[in-house]
């Protein structure tokens, strides 16, 4: 069977339709527009990502106002507290007397000075410079409760024995900052000792400091607090602030247990234990960087609370010595004179924004520190 010679026509079949199909192509690149096709419809689900973010932002940009305020707050008052002499005190900033000019007799407190008293200062000196209200917080100067503004010079009134309410508010704050500063540390100190002999020694170390932690746990600290006070002879601020420190240092003991424990099992501390390095080294080079920021956190949060419960002591009248600067002192002669509003109204503002305000820098502080807030 002989085979046929191929056809002519099927020698440029190919070309051809290449070039035919080239000539059917749309000419996007002649000026033709191409054919557009219809929006794709929109799902409303897909707007429930970037809501969610813009909802997280708004709340972060929200606590991030609200730790400013608290910052500035606190900053206020712990200026209150430093330059308490300057805005109220019994003797003047600067003054010249019997020829000789003293400056801030109100801080110092010369032995002369104070044995001329106060008033006798003001009347025999040449010039002063007296700070904003001429009154301490332990004169009686005035009338007893006079209202704001009744007499020059109190621009809170006075309390039940004559003593100007700015001069113990604004002393207050001094009191109060310090002694809560001073527990808190004492606490921290305390407690980040015993939960690290826990979670770096473990066993029997670790079983007696648990058992300590929950015997001081299970009492409310202001029952506690309450009870350590009736316990000793005498009532005095050195047992108040061991006793607040005493009932602190659970919560403080707690957390750096389980840290130290956390970071002991990292590879870096097994590698130091390996190479001989003592406990109290490994303690101090590699586990205490990786603890402090708690620390300073809960030092941030324990300061308003531990002067919340002294004012709660003060107000119960079973605080510290009587007759120093006290909000909760003060706040409690209004139980004796109801109409003296201004015994609760001004202490307690300040008591207000000193608890809100550190607790936002705490939180803030907090937030800080936690990567997944970021």
């Amino acid at each position: 069977m002989s085979q046929q010679p191929p056809d002519e026509g099927n020698r440029d079949s190919i070309p051809l339709l290449l070039a035919r199909a080239a000539r059917k192509l749309p000419a996007s690149g002649r000026g033709e527009r191409p054919t557009k096709k219809p929006p794709a419809r929109r799902d409303s689900t897909l707007r429930a990502p970037s809501a969610l973010v813009d909802n997280a932002g708004a709340i972060g940009y929200l606590r991030s106002r609200l730790g400013a305020a608290g910052t500035l707050v606190a900053a206020m008052l712990v200026l209150f507290a430093i330059f308490a002499d300057m805005l109220a005190s019994d003797f003047p900033i600067a003054c010249k007397l019997h020829g000789n000019v003293v400056l801030f007799p109100n801080v110092t407190q010369p032995a002369e000075l104070v044995a001329l008293g106060g008033e006798a200062v003001d009347a025999d000196a040449e010039w002063k410079l007296s700070p904003l209200v001429s009154h301490g917080p332990m004169s009686s100067t005035a009338a007893p409760l006079l209202p704001p503004g009744a007499v020059k010079g109190h621009p809170f009134g006075t309390d039940h024995e004559g003593r100007d309410v700015f001069a113990r508010v604004v002393h207050g704050a001094r009191t109060y900052l310090v002694f809560a500063l001073a527990a808190v540390v004492a606490s921290l100190l305390l407690g980040g000792f015993f939960g690290s002999l826990a979670g770096l020694f473990g066993g029997g170390t670790d079983a007696l400091v648990g058992r300590a932690i929950e015997t001081v746990s299970a009492f409310p600290p202001l029952v506690l607090v309450l009870g350590i006070q009736a316990a000793v002879p005498k009532a005095t601020v050195a047992t108040l602030f061991l006793a607040i420190a005493l009932t602190r240092w659970p919560e403080v003991a707690r957390l750096v247990r389980a840290e130290v424990m956390r970071v002991a099992t990292r590879d870096y501390v097994m590698a130091a234990r390996a190479l001989g390095a003592s406990p109290l080294r490994v303690l101090r080079k590699h586990i205490a960087p990786n603890v402090h920021g708690q620390l300073v956190v809960l030092g941030a949060v324990g300061v308003p609370a531990v002067i919340l419960i002294e004012a709660s002591l003060d107000f119960l009248r079973v605080g510290g010595a009587s007759g120093t600067a006290s909000w909760g002192e003060t706040m409690s002669e209004f139980r004796d004179a109801p109409f003296a509003w201004w015994l609760l109204a001004f202490p307690g503002a300040f008591l207000f924004a000193t608890i809100v305000a550190l607790n936002l820098v705490g939180e803030a502080r907090r937030e800080s520190l936690d990567p997944r807030a970021r």
